[in-house]
């Protein structure tokens, strides 16, 4: 040894027992001594600790009805727990300047709509649009994207954003994933591939290594990763106990919408108003039995769904969804019978004509066009989707119904193709369920969608029909909590005398202060349709002074046609109290989206 490698010293003596510790001298001599060898023996075997990571990932979500940003928050805590430096962020505080100054992103994308962004996201996608060159050269990402093979633009905003941002100079540290309603299995091979990316030698590189030796994978096995804080799930529903089923609709009426409560009694099940309740129906008994009967199998054979084994019949009743028909399904069914028109409509450039075949029609039409195509049970429900759970919006607040949910149900009843068709859960809960059945279900949450944290702060509320169902909660929640702050609700629907849904509740809201404002629009009861976005043109200066007392905006209802006339009359709104341009009116609102004072529940 030389002189420069000197003779290791015994470390210092550290007495861990005090000296009144109830031992003797030789006993707390004895005890000091081992537990002194043993912490540097264990302290020999330990590595050092790793500086702190010298980069952030952040995880972004894009998410309209909470599925996303759910999503995120669980990836949060996962990288968190293997020591990688991570935050979330929605995707309404996120500009292209702020991902060029990032290197690791993580991308949580839903769609919303036919193909949309999220409104939180509207504008980064408009400067994602219309940025050139490279500005994200040095950016390592990943998208996970969100959506429905029910709708034509499956994952369309998923995939526009993964598709710019590598047209932008961004490296994909993963292959994009897709998840199509159940995220479980999406999610699974997601973070499967992401991890190991961000490990040393993979794509992310090094600047993630200094989350040390914890990088190599979750705490815990994947089941115990996988599993949700909460008791109940979409994958373990409650069967809560229904209570009441009124119609509320009255005489006269060409709608029936009901009053659904049910019991949540024993569950534990805790919700916010602007939550959404997921529902999980059954199949019409009719309809199953036609699609056996066109198909001409059994209702007794066995057949195995998600690893599974139950008879054919109550796998078509609870497993699959037949009472809607997908695209999806039309593509396979057609490309396994041989059908020339079908197989035309499945090639590219034919999804304006498949769009329209499946408009209101469902699996039995189908089996009955091609019948003898599907050879075995095990064959029909393997070309069938997934059934899924309906949402919601829940219409009651547990500080005024305590251990019950509400819901405010349209049940859609139509005739195509010379049958009597139906919405799958709205008629089974106005047909098929009375006082004392049980429905599965669980709470599906939406965080944006929520009451202002300042409870003085001014609540616009727009929901048309139905649309009244989170508004209805919100009142409620107000008034049992004795919270103050003015309010603000324009309610429509077609006739006032049979169409004024909770019209007593509402006047004893306006009654007791509860409800500052009421304006309706009823649209049959005159010679020229009058419509809520028409009401709020007409009352434009009282709303644009609402939202400069820095009033929050709520849009609950019909996506396809009532939120954007009413997206437009906020437009036209702000554009002429403000004097500014239409386009920058839309900024206005977007700044609003993305500040949380301008959120929309719409399906």
């Amino acid at each position: 040894m030389s002189a420069r490698d000197p003779e290791p010293s015994a470390p210092p003596f550290v007495a861990l027992l005090p000296d009144d510790a109830p031992f003797s001298a030789e006993q707390r001599a004895w005890l000091n001594g081992f537990f002194a060898a043993l912490l540097s023996r264990v302290a020999a075997r330990e590595p050092p600790v790793p500086d702190a990571p010298t980069a952030t990932i952040e995880i972004v979500f894009a998410s309209q009805t909470g599925t996303a940003e759910g999503l995120a928050k669980k990836l949060l805590k996962e990288a968190r727990g293997m020591g990688i430096d991570a935050h979330a962020r929605d995707i309404g505080s996120v500009s292209l300047a702020a991902l060029a100054g990032r290197k690791h992103v993580v991308i949580v994308a839903s769609t919303s709509g036919e193909g949309d962004p999220p409104d939180s996201a509207s504008a980064l996608a408009s400067e994602l649009a219309t940025a050139k060159g490279t500005p994200l050269e040095g950016l390592a990402y990943a998208v996970l994207a969100l959506g429905d093979r029910n709708y034509a633009k499956f994952c369309a905003f998923g995939r526009t954003l993964d598709e710019r941002l590598a047209e932008l100079g961004g490296t994909r540290l993963v292959a994009r994933v897709e998840a199509d309603g159940d995220t479980a299995e999406a999610l699974r091979a997601f973070r499967a591939e992401l991890w190991p990316a961000l490990r040393p030698g993979g794509p992310g590189g090094s600047a993630v290594a200094a989350a040390g030796p914890a990088a190599a994978g979750p705490r815990g096995s994947d089941e115990d990763s996988d599993e949700d804080e909460e008791r109940w799930t979409r994958a373990r529903p409650f069967h809560a106990t229904m209570l009441d089923n009124a119609v509320l609709s009255g005489r006269g009426s060409d709608k029936e919408v009901r009053h659904v409560v049910l019991s949540l009694a024993g569950s534990g099940i805790a919700y916010q108003p602007g939550d959404a309740l997921g529902v999980w129906p059954r199949q019409s008994p009719a309809l199953v039995d036609a699609v056996l009967a066109a198909t001409g199998l059994a209702a007794t054979e066995p057949v195995v769904v998600d690893g599974d084994t139950l008879p054919l019949g109550e796998a078509l009743a609870t497993r699959r969804e037949i009472a809607k028909l997908a695209p999806a399904t039309v593509i396979r069914l057609a490309k396994l019978a041989g059908n020339a028109e079908l197989e035309r409509m499945a090639q590219p450039g034919g999804d304006e004509a498949l769009q329209a075949y499946v408009r209101g029609r469902d699996a039995l039409d189908l089996v009955q066009r091609i019948r003898g195509s599907v050879g075995s049970a095990q064959a029909l429900v393997d070309l069938l989707p997934a059934l899924a759970p309906r949402l919601y919006s829940i219409s009651s607040s547990l500080a005024a119904f305590p251990g019950e949910v509400h819901l405010t149900v349209a049940a859609v009843r139509y005739e195509t193709g010379g049958r009597p068709r139906g919405g799958l859960a709205s008629t089974w809960l106005a047909d098929r369920l009375a006082h004392g059945d049980t429905v599965p279900v669980y709470v599906h949450r939406n965080p944006r969608f929520r009451l202002p944290a300042d409870p003085g702060a001014p609540v616009v509320m727009i929901g048309p029909g139905t649309g009244i169902a989170p508004f209805r909660a919100f009142l409620h929640q107000r008034r049992a909590l004795g919270l103050t702050g003015r309010t603000w609700l324009f309610f429509g629907d077609r006739h006032a005398h049979c169409d004024h849904l909770y019209r007593s509740e509402l006047d004893a809201f306006l009654a007791n202060g509860t409800l500052s404002r009421l304006d309706t629009a009823f649209s049959r009861d005159q010679s020229g349709k009058v419509y809520v976005q028409q009401r709020m043109l007409e009352h434009g200066d009282e709303l644009w002074r609402w939202l400069q007392d820095g009033g929050h905006l709520y849009v609950c209802g019909d996506a396809s046609r009532m939120a954007k006339d009413v997206d437009a009359a906020l437009v036209a709104i702000v554009a002429k109290h403000a004097k500014l341009s239409t386009a920058q009116a839309q900024l206005e609102l977007r700044s609003l989206s993305a500040a949380g004072r301008y959120v929309r529940d719409v399906y």
